[in-house]
């Protein structure tokens, strides 16, 4: 087993494990499904691990950085360029069901309709309250992300300004030593994540079956298309002009990621994985890494955006009713808010989409439908999400670089 996995990246042991899963989840589906606990086990070992990982590679991202200005440059570029990214995308969506239709030719005979629960009644108030925990240990226990985000940030940033030199440099040691114990861990997980991905694809496909890839065609068509059209048209250029790094390049050497997270559809377990592939495949130090994908972890979402303006013109156009230039920029806006909202949000992604239909009065039974199936668009999602985060992280790395160049030029000259 050593000698095989050695020759065998563990990219290619996932993607195998995905296909083989697929494969005997089909002729032996009972069995599969039975089976899925073992994955699962794979999947809370993931989880167990995700609040510590979030907390200390922010901590030791923060720290890691010469200054609090630099520390706050790169924190200006990254949330930009989040936020851009994650507008586009919004526009991507509705422009891509808006031209396909995949509603005036959907099919809903002989689906189930699943109830979604949670509550719906979201404000930018309560959105903005609870990023910030009255109780860190119970954010911990809870694996509220987006809190343990803002926790981290400010014990990274107050670690930064203790004023004596002797402590500080011990908390810095001591926090890239437990960040070091948590990658350790990590390792060992994903050893192992062969072994979980097949027992979870197995299932999945025992559970579906073929049926799986037509009952929801058409708008899983339509929204993958939308999410290819992001990666090669806004990830692609971006760094493209700024890096000079091909939309095909970036496609290819981002594939251990995009691997992962189509098997996984976890953008919080995929942060080493992302980290790993930034620094390896893109030369990003782990400085900046470190920051700006767990941060992008919480609040880039643009594959969960373009979902939602899919949705909205897949279930307008099952009604048979227009959609407006103004209803199109109130999506926009809308999904912007809600996309990075998932922490204090019960049921995360289907509840938002719930929360995106309700708003715009359309029949929620079609969200309940989608739910169903939620899982073959949470792959896309997922993958698009965490495309972002590397695109972004790999922009802002490319930044600094270009400006410590200019720097060291100018004082050359002086």
């Amino acid at each position: 087993m050593n000698i095989v996995g050695k020759k065998i990246g563990l990219s290619t042991q996932v993607f195998s494990a995905m296909i083989l899963g697929a494969v005997f989840g089909l002729l032996f589906g009972g069995v599969m499904v039975k089976l899925e606990f073992i994955g699962t086990i794979w999947l809370n070992c993931i989880k167990m691990i995700v609040v510590p990982m979030v907390l200390m590679t922010i901590i030791t991202g923060i720290t890691s950085q010469k200054d609090l200005k630099s520390l706050g440059r790169i924190a200006v570029r990254i949330m930009v360029y989040y936020v851009l990214t994650t507008l586009v995308a919004t526009v991507i969506g509705l422009a891509t069901a808006s031209v396909l239709k995949p509603g005036v030719h959907a099919n809903f005979t002989g689906l189930a309709s699943k109830e979604v629960s949670g509550s719906t009644d979201i404000t930018i108030a309560q959105f903005f309250t609870n990023m910030f925990s009255s109780n860190m240990f119970v954010t911990f226990s809870e694996s509220n992300i987006l809190q343990t985000v803002v926790i981290a940030v400010m014990l990274g940033v107050a670690i930064m300004l203790v004023k004596n030199d002797e402590h500080r440099e011990k908390l810095i040691s001591g926090a890239n030593a437990l960040c070091s114990m948590v990658f350790s861990l990590i390792g060992m997980i994903m050893k192992a994540s062969p072994i979980g991905i097949f027992f979870l694809m197995g299932a999945s496909f025992g559970k579906y079956g073929t049926s799986i890839f037509t009952s929801m065609a058409t708008l899983l068509g339509t929204y993958y298309l939308a999410c290819i059209l992001q990666v090669l048209l806004v990830y692609g250029l971006v760094l493209w002009f700024a890096a000079g790094i091909s939309p095909l390049r970036f496609i290819r050497d981002s594939a251990e990621l995009w691997v992962y997270t189509l098997s996984t559809c976890s953008s919080v377990a995929a942060i080493p994985v992302n980290m790993k592939v930034a620094r390896e495949k893109f030369n990003v130090p782990d400085s900046i890494s470190s920051f700006t994908v767990p941060l992008g972890s919480q609040m880039n979402y643009d594959g969960s955006v373009i979902l939602y303006g899919c949705v909205i013109m897949f279930i307008s156009q099952v009604c048979g009713q227009s959609v407006s230039l103004e209803m199109m920029l109130r999506v926009v806006l809308l999904s912007a808010i809600l996309s990075t909202g998932g922490g204090g949000i019960p049921g995360s992604g289907i509840v938002k989409l719930l929360v995106m239909v309700e708003a715009f009065s359309l029949p929620t039974e079609i969200v309940g439908i989608i739910a169903a199936f939620y899982r073959l668009f949470d792959m896309g999602t997922t993958t698009n999400n965490c495309l972002g985060d590397l695109a972004g992280t790999v922009l802002v790395s490319k930044l600094e670089e270009k400006r410590a160049k200019k720097l060291a030029a100018t004082q050359d000259n002086n």
